[in-house]
């Protein structure tokens, strides 16, 4: 599917924002006037809504006066709806703009908001004689087709979200089906998509109105004292519509129109409600909290939207910060007993309306039913043999001939290959590496009659010397990188080659057709690692550049590197994104992979032959690539469904730097202290859960596991720099035994279990049977060794001595073995800890840092071990997730646990 601008095609006037807000007053209950409780609290006038809190009337003057006080004032609403007001004054000015949105294309969302009563469903669904906006809806999208002349095709589907769970209205027994939410990447937006969701065609109002009265027969809904039939469910129901209009056979726009009955808030004094009713009650007013925190990061444009807090968030992610022209109908009740509930309506409705956003015509290419053939089964093709897989069999050795040169500046190795009168292709590698790195491009080379000539810079592989520094800014210093090639290629009589790089060796090829133009005919850097030094300008490229990228190598950022691509002439740069999947492996020869290597082979050949690409067959493809923004305004780029973000602006060069370094760990956790210091790892964190960020999982994946068993004595903290030094009276405490006179332990016996007494968890023959920790050890009993005396402290502070089974000290008081699957340590509430996860290293490094003021204290010597220094431990650890530089991240259902 693509996508354009909104204005490529004509557009209903009118839609200039995402989100329109209107305001309805139903009108006045005769229970309310039976009871007594009405007082009118709401009235509309000059564009505005005016709403008083205080049990008085409204009384409103001229448009400049003042507001009376107690009197709140909301104006710039969309459309007022007043008492009065029919359900077709309601579908003119609330809904049929997004419904003609639909018509061109855009997605659209009417959603009906407010407290329990005030006639939601009302106005979404309505019934025979007062049709609602679903209904209406449908009648106008078919009624307006038809008068434009054009075909349209329309499916349903019908779902709600009860008790937190979604089940499909349209599937008998649907209820006992507990339907996921997935998440998908598109080109410009993320969208949310319900797995086994059922859609049905339908091609009249008749059909919407019948598939409305099934599903709202399956709906849950129940008698409160707020309203004898209350709907305790969010109900959904889309619309996917395609048009096709004009006499071209195959456009056509598709789009989705979201009709949203969003369950009441209640308060429970008000509706009585308990038992299940309450449970229901309890589960709506979280959903709506969780959609209100949602409106309000967006609406403040917060860099995080905590769109997954709840399922009815993830749901509606679409209609509220995607690809969607939405409209929300605030409902409210005259009533002043209700004028609180109406209030904060108003507020979540002015909240809406600062939501900004950009939307798109869907455009696809799809036959007209009528046209649509029968779909034949794919054929799968297998790979052709490359022609130059009987070179690639044979001993690179064997092929390649090593010879030593003498340059002015030194012995420099070479490997060549190829007739000597080849068109020449110079190979450059990394660092650190050496010229075998890219023998599996020596095949390829040879078999098309190119010469290869690959060197060994100096102190790499065999060429002798002190080896160069791999800054760009040092490629073109004397005796640097840019003089030694140009040296080898006088030492072989070659004039002009092409340039093939890796990592360094790409970024050298750079700076070579810039500085070096008449020496290079066309370049092919592969993950380079360059950033343009003082005189050297991309946007001057002289020569064609084929830029080659793997996006799970998480040692170099496309993201970051995208801009230096960009800078390039547009006529003379090419980029190819490969993605190897979970085969990816940190220090794999990317040209050995099997599926891999055959496509750089022959993307490289086609390029230096100046042939046009041919599409990539089989399982890996070429991945397409557009640049966009998260809904917290965050710059990605998109991948097809893999959207890689943008690192850390300053821990860029964290890959490159843990490559060059003897111990990768211990530079790993300097670069961790210094961010952790400065307060600056919440943003890493964000990338690393948010997106690809290379800085991040390079930096994160070479922290050290920090599980138990790699932690057996705390010397090992502080030999990586985590603690400043080890708790004192370690190794004494470590061969104490442990169960020793004196040691408190817990028991299980009668105790005070209220927290408000002051003997709380004391023994009391009259308490109930909790386990205490307030018993200390005293010996084993001279008349069974099975039983064991411990000293427990009664109600009052005083003491006495109970017998207690051994084997019930032992229970209570053995150190606790977690139960593993696999590589997961099982923990509560269906919670999973990987210490080897990157995430999880991070996490407790983080701790560990934050318990290294507080272990220099720790002394087990002393008489009670450090019990309080423990203690502050434990404070510092269950603290670890709410301190202020860890934001949202960890309140995001991602938490690593210690």
């Amino acid at each position: 599917m693509s996508r354009v601008r909104a204005s490529s095609a004509p557009a209903p006037k009118g839609l200039k924002r995402p989100v329109k807000v209107c305001v309805r007053v139903r009108p006045v209950l005769e229970r309310e006037v039976e009871n007594g409780c009405y007082h009118g609290c709401i009235a509309m006038a000059h564009e505005r809504v005016y709403i008083s809190t205080e049990d008085k009337p409204v009384l409103i003057g001229s448009k400049d006066d003042p507001p009376p006080e107690g009197v709140k004032v909301y104006p710039g609403f969309d459309g007022l709806l007043d008492q009065d007001s029919s359900q077709e004054d309601c579908f003119q000015v609330a809904g049929r703009e997004t419904v003609d949105g639909v018509l061109w294309g855009l997605n659209g969302a009417l959603m009906a908001y407010g407290q329990t009563s005030t006639g939601k469903t009302h106005t979404m669904v309505g019934d025979k004689s007062r049709p609602g906006l679903c209904l209406k809806a449908a009648a106008h999208l078919f009624s307006e087709a038809g008068l434009l002349g054009s075909q349209i095709e329309v499916t349903a589907s019908f779902l709600q979200l009860y008790l937190n769970h979604i089940t499909d209205l349209l599937v008998k027994d649907g209820h006992e089906k507990k339907l996921k939410l997935r998440e998908v990447v598109e080109e410009d937006f993320v969208d949310t998509r319900v797995e086994g969701l059922s859609s049905r065609p339908v091609k009249s109002m008749d059909d919407v109105e019948a598939l409305l009265e099934e599903g709202n027969r399956r709906r849950q809904q129940a008698c409160t004292a707020l309203n004898a039939s209350s709907s305790r469910s969010h109900a959904v129901l889309i619309l996917n519509v395609t048009l096709w209009q004009g006499t071209e056979e195959e456009n056509a726009t598709d789009a989705k129109l979201y009709l949203v009955d969003l369950a009441g808030s209640e308060r429970v004094k008000d509706s009585c409600a308990t038992g299940d009713r309450l449970t229901e009650a309890v589960h709506i007013n979280k959903s709506l909290f969780a959609l209100q925190g949602v409106v309000a990061a967006l609406a403040d444009g917060n860099p995080f939207v905590p769109y997954r807090n709840d399922p009815l968030t993830q749901l509606l992610r679409p209609a509220l910060g995607g690809n969607c022209c939405t409209t929300l109908v605030a409902t409210v009740s005259p009533a002043q007993k209700h004028s609180r509930e109406s209030e904060g309506t108003l507020n979540f409705a002015s909240s809406c309306r600062r939501i900004k956003g950009e939307v798109f015509v869907n455009s696809v290419r799809k036959p007209r039913p009528w046209e649509e053939k029968p779909k034949e089964e794919p054929t799968k093709t297998e790979e052709p043999e490359c022609p130059w897989a009987s070179l690639a069999a044979l001993d690179a050795a064997s092929v390649m001939e090593s010879q030593m040169l003498d340059t002015a500046h030194g012995q420099i190795h070479v490997l060549t290959c190829g007739p000597a009168d080849g068109e020449a292709v110079l190979l450059l590698h990394g660092c650190p590496s050496d010229a075998w790195t890219w023998k599996w491009l020596f095949p390829p080379l040879l078999y098309s009659k190119y010469r290869a000539i690959a060197i060994d810079m100096p102190g790499f592989g065999s060429s002798p010397g002190t080896r160069l520094g791999s800054r760009s800014e040092l490629n073109n210093a004397k005796g640097g990188p840019l003089d030694i090639c140009c040296a080898v290629l006088d030492a072989l009589g070659v004039q002009k080659a092409n340039v093939v790089g890796y990592d360094w060796g790409a970024g050298i090829a750079l700076s070579m057709a810039l500085l070096r133009k008449t020496r290079v005919n066309k370049i092919v850097p592969f993950h380079p690692s360059y950033s343009p030094p003082k005189g050297e300008n991309l946007g001057v490229m002289p020569v064609p550049v084929l830029v080659l990228w793997v996006k799970e190598d998480q040692f170099h950022n496309l993201t970051k590197w995208r801009k230096h691509f960009q800078a390039l002439p547009s006529s003379k740069r090419e980029l190819e994104v490969y993605s190897l999947g979970s085969r990816w492996k940190p220090g794999m020869s990317l040209g050995s992979d099997p599926q891999l290597g055959p496509q750089l082979q022959r993307r490289i050949l086609a390029f230096l032959a100046g042939e046009v690409a041919a599409p990539v067959a089989g399982a890996l493809e070429k991945r397409l690539e557009a640049k966009a923004a998260t809904a917290a305004g965050q710059l990605v780029v998109h991948a097809q469904n893999v959207v890689v973000a943008d690192a850390l602006a300053d821990a860029g060069d964290v890959a490159k730097q843990l490559r060059e370094v003897a111990d990768p760990t211990l530079a790993a956790v300097q670069q961790f202290k210094e961010l952790w210091s400065a307060g600056r790892l919440a943003a890493l964190y964000a990338q690393r859960l948010t997106g690809s960020s290379a800085s991040s999982a390079a930096l994160f994946g070479a922290l050290p596991e920090m599980s138990p068993e790699a932690l057996s004595d705390p010397n090992i903290l502080v030999n990586l720099g985590l603690w400043s030094q080890a708790p004192e009276g370690w190794e004494r405490m470590r061969h104490t035994p442990r169960y020793c006179v004196g040691r408190k332990v817990l028991v299980r016996q009668k105790v005070i279990f209220k927290p408000s007494d002051s003997d709380f968890m004391c023994v009391s023959s009259s308490g109930a049977d909790r386990t205490t920790s307030k018993a200390e050890l005293k010996g084993k009993s001279k008349e069974n060794a099975d039983t064991w005396l411990v000293e427990v402290t009664e109600a009052g502070g005083s003491r006495r001595m109970a017998e207690v089974p051994k084997a019930e000290v032992l229970r209570l008081n053995q150190r606790h073995d977690l139960a593993k699957n696999g590589k997961h340590v099982l923990l509560e509430d269906g919670l999973k800890c990987d210490y080897s996860s990157p995430l999880c290293r991070a996490k407790l490094c983080e701790i560990a840092l934050a318990l290294s003021p507080v272990v220099k204290n720790l002394d087990f010597n002393t008489a009670d071990g450090g019990e309080a220094v423990q203690l502050k431990a434990l404070e510092v650890i269950r603290s670890s997730d709410k301190m202020e530089r860890y934001g949202e991240i960890w309140r995001d259902g991602v938490r690593v646990t210690c």
